[in-house]
């Protein structure tokens, strides 16, 4: 059951990006689709991997930014794992993706993928964020 107390802004915001990497992710599994024969002659592995990658986060992402959006109490915990995983697929997305090990701008993504994990778990350590996920304090 959601809290009922009221969302607070970074929380929203943070669902908001949920829900954008979720399109970004269901953009990725259509076009892939559509330019199948075209990726297939351009990239060093199938285009299966875009397709089923695509579909996974179509699939989990959009709940999971609706369980964020309604105050569910598992939503910071599976956010949180969600958003290590999502790393994790990105580095590997980067590394199987470019013949050149991530680009030349890997230090600043490194920088920049740790400050977004930080500010993720800072967002829903806040007090009023786990007030409003259903958190009692005494």
């Amino acid at each position: 059951m959601a809290a009922q107390n009221s969302r607070p802004f970074s929380v929203t915001l943070l669902t908001l990006g949920v829900l954008t990497i979720a399109i970004v992710n269901v953009i990725r599994f259509v076009l892939t689709i559509v330019q199948w024969e075209f990726l297939n002659d351009i990239l060093p592995i199938s285009p299966v991997y875009l397709v089923l990658s695509g579909f996974v986060w179509s699939l989990t992402l959009p709940p999971l930014a609706w369980g964020l959006w309604r105050g569910y109490p598992w939503a910071p915990r599976l956010t949180l794992l969600g958003s290590l995983a999502y790393t994790l697929y990105y580095w590997l997305d980067r590394l199987l993706l470019t013949t050149n090990y991530g680009g030349q701008n890997w230090p600043f993504v490194i920088v920049f993928n740790i400050i977004l994990l930080s500010s993720i778990y800072w967002i829903l350590s806040r007090r009023k964020a786990r007030a409003f996920f259903g958190e009692i304090y005494e």
